[in-house]
């Protein structure tokens, strides 16, 4: 069983809102600086969602390389959707089952699972615009020891 309630807001959340010093977490482990590297054995159509997307947190300053597989799995849900969507262009919600009857297309079931994923993935990194409502670089604000580490300035 997950955890009940509201998901935890991230740290840099906390300090850019102003939480209380009791409720931040400051021996929370920090990623390494940089951008994550694709991984090797990637397809050229995911790696050309890798890039786009990369390119957009990185102007972001919201990706690590600790991301680099939560990254490519949302790459990859991206294509998967794709995929499923151009399949379901050319053909039907309903198809010719087994037995002759009608059933619903399987593309149906992998593009919504693929939408899902993405848009779980799309919120965590801040590809949403609710997820960007939540997140604020002001003039009072320093970017400390890289992306993921933001802290109030005086």
């Amino acid at each position: 069983m997950g955890r009940r309630g509201p998901q935890p807001k991230p740290t840099n959340l906390r300090l850019l809102h102003g939480d209380r010093k009791d409720r931040i977490n400051v021996n929370e482990p920090q990623p390494m600086d940089g951008l994550p590297e694709c991984p090797d054995g990637t397809t050229a159509e995911v790696r050309v969602i890798w890039d786009y997307t990369l390119s957009h947190l990185g102007h972001m300053r919201l990706a690590t390389p600790a991301d680099r597989d939560a990254l490519l799995a949302y790459c990859e849900a991206v294509w998967t959707h794709r995929r499923a969507s151009e399949l379901m262009a050319k053909s039907s919600v309903l198809i010719q089952g087994l037995h002759g009857g009608l059933v619903r297309n399987p593309a149906l079931q992998i593009q919504r699972d693929a939408a899902m994923v993405m848009r779980a993935y799309a919120h965590e990194f801040g590809l949403t615009p609710a997820a960007r409502s939540q997140i604020s670089y002001g003039p009072g604000e320093v970017t400390v020891g890289g992306p993921s580490r933001l802290l109030s300035g005086s």
